[in-house]
């Protein structure tokens, strides 16, 4: 019965997103303390205007290890073709920039549009998927350090995997 008993609190808890989702959050995932909050922007994005900006709720700030993870959920009215056009208009814009690459792909049953770049010096993946119904879309972006591209990558992986649209 102790086995049991130990393997429920071991569970993380579901976290509710705005909008209709949520997610089973992957190991170590946590939300940021308002210090902590305070001092990533600072030390990590006070240099940058985008990513300072980008945090418009800092409750939506949460930390694996020394990666960072941003996550927005929101209710839209999508088109069909939402990701696509998305990653059109980003590969536009970025058209030419050696540090930025994007694709729309499966991870799970989602489609996800991954956007892999450099942006004012630090290492991002950015994130959007949508749901069946293209009404709830799910955005943000990992920040994370040079050399961790595998643990940003699966803490990637287990987010979109975590991710369940109500």
């Amino acid at each position: 019965m102790t086995l049991i008993f130990f393997s429920f609190t071991g569970m993380a808890q579901r976290i509710a997103l705005s909008g209709s989702a949520s997610i089973d959050p992957p190991k170590k995932f946590r939300k940021a303390q308002q210090s902590e909050r305070s001092s990533l922007v600072t030390k990590r994005f006070g240099k940058t205007k985008f990513l300072a900006k980008s945090i418009q709720d800092p409750e939506k700030v949460y930390i694996v290890d020394d990666v960072i993870l941003y996550i927005n959920s929101t209710d839209v009215t999508a088109k069909t073709d939402a990701l696509k056009e998305l990653k059109v208009a980003f590969d536009d814009t970025f058209q030419g920039v050696k540090d930025y690459s994007s694709k729309i792909e499966k991870i799970g049953a989602k489609d996800v549009f991954v956007i892999d770049q450099v942006s004012e010096g630090l290492k991002l993946y950015r994130f959007t998927t949508i749901n069946s119904y293209k009404n709830v879309v799910v955005n943000g972006f990992i920040q994370y350090n040079p050399g961790d591209e595998a643990k940003a990558r699966t803490i990637l992986e287990d987010l979109i995997k975590g991710l369940k649209f109500e």
